[in-house]
């Protein structure tokens, strides 16, 4: 058997190799960030966490714990690893285009995201006093959020639905789906991701809607 046909059937098995030997950094990193916040976890303890050598971790990760992080939440967000945006993902866009759809879907997707990734983007706002790096991506995640409950407004709005000014729409949206109310239901208070759900929509139709689509 030649050599190029044995790096050809062996890549793939390194490969996997590496996406799991990734995967385990990214978990094991996930957890110390949650716990003991951005800037006291080092590369060292996420090595140690995941059970890996040091430089295992630097060479899946040239970018450090930075790239880490970045690669944790992009992840958590999603709930995948495919590199596309929750706001430009089908599901989101069908949400918009059905009044009928619209809270029930931003309250479940919502609630989904936020038990996957609330207690990260809670981290990085906590770091981005402290880290420069956590400051940029924290005002990145903010803008972002900002820009997709503007245009949950902007589709009430447009349907009819609406009941206060776009500008007043969005901030409501942007507080009650929040990682830091989500934190005081959920994890707090003891919410199931159900009754936080049911909550979610349930107090968005009074403060958002006309009369006639409360229902």
């Amino acid at each position: 058997m030649s050599e190029q046909v044995k790096r050809s059937y062996r890549s793939p098995l390194r490969e996997e190799a590496a996406r799991r030997t990734r995967r385990a950094i990214r978990d094991a990193a996930t957890s110390l960030f949650v716990e003991q916040g951005y800037v006291r976890t080092t590369v060292k303890e996420i090595a140690a966490a995941a059970g890996v050598a040091l430089r295992t971790v630097h060479a899946a990760f040239p970018g450090g714990k930075a790239e880490i992080f970045h690669e944790a939440l992009d992840v958590a967000t999603a709930g995948d690893e495919e590199p596309v945006a929750v706001a430009d993902r089908p599901e989101f866009a069908a949400a918009l285009e059905d009044p009928d759809r619209l809270l029930p879907e931003l309250a479940r997707q919502g609630a989904e995201l936020l038990d996957r990734a609330g207690r990260l983007l809670t981290a990085c706002q906590e770091s981005s006093g402290a880290d420069a790096e956590m400051r940029e991506l924290d005002e990145l995640g903010a803008r972002n959020m900002t820009a997709n409950m503007r245009t949950v407004a902007e589709a009430l709005e447009r349907h009819g639905m609406l009941a206060v000014p776009v500008d007043e729409a969005t901030d409501v949206l942007l507080t009650l789906c929040s990682p830091q109310v989500h934190d005081l239901l959920r994890h707090r208070r003891g919410w199931s991701r159900e009754r936080y759900a049911a909550w979610l929509e349930r107090s968005l139709r009074l403060l958002l809607l006309t009369p006639a689509d409360q229902r």
